[in-house]
Order: C-alpha cells, then structure tokens, then sequence
C-alpha cells in the first residue's frame, strides 16, 4: 500500500477516544498536509464495485465517512429514469461510479480542471459506459482555476479556459442530445447556468439535481422561473445526504439555508410536469 493510502485510512480509521488514539490521529493529520504541500499524490478510493483514484487533499472519503448519504442519490434517481446522464462538474468521476453502482446508463462526465480530468479520464475507463469532455459549461474564456479539498473554481485571472456552452457540448455528444438526468456541481455557478439554459431546459425537460446555496447567490427566484419553463417540483436533500422534503413549484425553502457561509447548502432534484 502507499504512504498516501496509509496515511489516508490512519485518519479514517482513527480512535479520538484514546489519549494514544489523538496522538496517532493528530500525526496522520500532520502527514496528509505534509504530502499534499509536496505534490498531492493519489490515492485508491471504492465507489460501488470501482476504485477511483483521487487526489490524497480530495475530501470525498471524509465527507462519505462522516456521512454515509453524501453522494448517494444520484444512483437511485438514475436508475429509476434509465436514461442517459450528464454530469457538469463531474470531478474525478466520483458521481459517474456512484451512478455507475445502481444501474448502466450512458454518462457524459464534463470537467474543466486540468488535473481533474485527467484523473477522470482515467476513472472513466475503469467506470465504463462514459464520454468524457473538458469544459468549463458557460464558464468565462479567460481566468485562473483555484483549487482546495477536491473542488476547483473559476477566478479572475489570464489564462486561457475551455469553455463552452451547455447546447454545444450535447450536440457534439448525439447520445446525450436528450438527457434524461442533468447534473450540476459547480461551486456556485449551478443556478447561473440553469439562467442561462431556460429555453434548452424548457425544450429537453431533464430532471435537474444542483447544489443551492445562497451563500454563493443562490436565489428563489431559480424555482419561479423554472416552473414557467415546465418544472413542476422539488426534491431538497441536505449537503450531507439526508431527504429534507418534497415541495410544489415556485415554492422553496430556500430560509433554511441562509446565514451559514457555506457550511449548509441543499442538493435540490427538481422534475418537470
């Protein structure tokens, strides 16, 4: 097994409850920041019947360790549609396995970071049934890509980003031209991109599954317009995983997530009439 694997399950499998077991925690702690400050090496981590690899910094084995129904009901939701899914934001392909798990649709994983992709480029091929496109959907065509805990995100900056708009990207894929699911992670430019799609959105009627979070401009006004585009209602899930309600269009509970910088968000599975 590898330093960063070790290292990884040390946390994971650490005992707080001892003065011993803190001390031991605490070391592995010190080791993941230290390997990741030196290059941020891989690791294997299993979703469903596949071995992902993923940054060692990545948190998702954090997350579903201390939250079992992190990232679970994309699998469910796909299975139930049994079409095809694209994933914007699709990360390492994390999703993909997840959906991977519960059923065999097509997936279309679309990610801009550099080093994500690659990484789901090669997750892809052991997730099978996946195309893959590197994309920032809507995104600016110059910027900087800023990284932290498995995320990445778009910020001012000069470089040059491949961006492309959400319509282009299904016409150059014909298997997903007419998506049954349609998932967005994308740190915060989930609803702008929804804003921008309204009448792709109205003619294809995906279910959508997208993070809201008013800490970074999430807004109820989303609910409104996408019930004026055919939506008829909403599923919210905590950010943990959990079934929080479900609830007709526009209306929203959007109250319940304000005030907590970020810390609290709904995952939100709205289908259409």
């Amino acid at each position: 097994m590898r330093l960063a694997e070790r290292v990884e399950r040390a946390i994971l499998r650490g005992d707080p409850t001892t003065v011993a077991g803190r001390a031991r925690l605490k070391a592995a702690i010190q080791a993941r920041r230290v390997l990741v400050r030196l290059g941020d090496p891989t690791v294997r981590y299993r979703v469903g019947a596949v071995e992902l690899e993923l940054p060692l910094s990545h948190e998702l084995p954090f997350y579903q360790h201390d939250h079992p129904r992190y990232d679970r009901q994309l699998g469910a939701i796909a299975a139930e549609l049994g079409g095809p899914v694209v994933d914007i934001g699709a990360n390492v392909g994390d999703t993909a396995a997840a959906i991977r798990a519960e059923s065999d649709v097509p997936i279309l994983c679309v990610e801009g970071d550099p080093r994500f992709f690659a990484l789901l480029e090669r997750n892809a091929r052991v997730i099978g049934g996946v195309e893959v496109e590197r994309a920032f959907v809507e995104g600016p065509a110059r910027g900087r890509i800023e990284r932290g805990a498995g995320t990445a995100n778009v910020v001012e900056g000069d470089d040059e980003l491949p961006s492309k708009p959400l319509a282009q990207i299904l016409g150059e894929h014909p298997a997903f031209a007419r998506p049954a699911l349609l998932k967005l992670d994308t740190d915060g430019m989930d609803v702008p991109m929804l804003l921008a799609n309204l009448p792709l959105l109205e003619e294809l009627r995906p279910v959508l599954f997208f993070e809201y979070d008013p800490h970074l401009g999430a807004a109820p006004a989303i609910f409104e317009r996408l019930h004026q585009a055919g939506y008829a209602a909403a599923d919210w899930y905590e950010n943990t995983g959990e079934h929080v309600g479900t609830v007709e269009l526009p209306a929203h509970l959007h109250e319940q997530y304000v005030g907590h910088g970020g810390a609290r968000y709904a995952d939100v599975c709205v289908r259409p009439r």
